[in-house]
């Protein structure tokens, strides 16, 4: 009998400890205009558990106080959160899609881009090559995608104007950030440019409406 009291107890023990250093982390996972993004991997590395998003990219899951949770899925860039004390019991994140004539046929199948919108809805110009005999980002853009603008001011208008209210002008994406220009850039240091239209463009959030042209610089610079 006292045996079976000292293993209770050396469990309750145990199970004390675990709780001890443990924690319940809850969330949700969405694009850039809040949409819920569903079957996302949330994994735990130090705690080894995982879960999955549902259908309106909500997770909860067991992690270390001091852990580092990775989300994962197809189309869209994996995330890392550090999770430490400071760190809230519940948490938003953000993916940022990936650019690519496969991703957008995955997105089409998740129901962010529709089909009617996948025709032509992703434009690209081709990585390694050299772009210095260009003057200016805007000649570059010019001369590589179809149907483009660009008023004297720096505004690029993709396939005319969409807005009836508001700019005209299509937004900037340099290495994952919303830009408001792309006047800094200089073209040896482009190292590719993607411009998302009509319903691949939406993934982007409502500032997408007029195209998104996303820009990756040499070096992350």
């Amino acid at each position: 009998m006292k045996a079976v009291v000292c293993f209770v107890l050396l469990f309750l023990n145990c199970v004390g400890i675990y709780a001890q250093e443990t924690r319940v982390v809850y969330g949700n996972v969405n694009i850039l205009n809040n949409l819920p993004v569903s079957g996302v991997t949330v994994y735990a590395q130090k705690s080894k558990a995982a879960a999955l998003t549902d259908s309106l990219g909500n997770f909860v899951i067991v992690c270390e106080k001091k852990d580092c949770l990775v989300f994962k899925t197809k189309c869209f860039n994996t995330e890392r959160v550090r999770v430490s004390g400071k760190t809230p019991d519940t948490l938003s994140v953000k993916l940022g899609f990936v650019p690519s004539k496969k991703n957008v046929e995955i997105a089409v199948g998740y129901g962010y881009v529709s089909e009617a919108d996948r025709v032509q809805a992703v434009e690209y110009i081709e990585k390694g090559q050299n772009y210095c005999n260009y003057q200016t980002i805007y000649e570059l853009i010019r001369n590589h995608f179809t149907g483009v603008n660009i008023t004297s001011d720096g505004c690029i208008i993709v396939r005319g104007v969409n807005t009836l209210y508001g700019s005209p002008c299509a937004t900037y994406v340099v290495n994952g950030v919303f830009m408001d220009t792309i006047d800094f850039i200089s073209p040896c240091n482009v190292k590719e440019i993607s411009l998302l239209k009509d319903g691949s463009a939406a993934i982007y959030g409502s500032k997408s409406s007029n195209g998104v042209f996303i820009i990756n610089l040499k070096g992350g610079k």
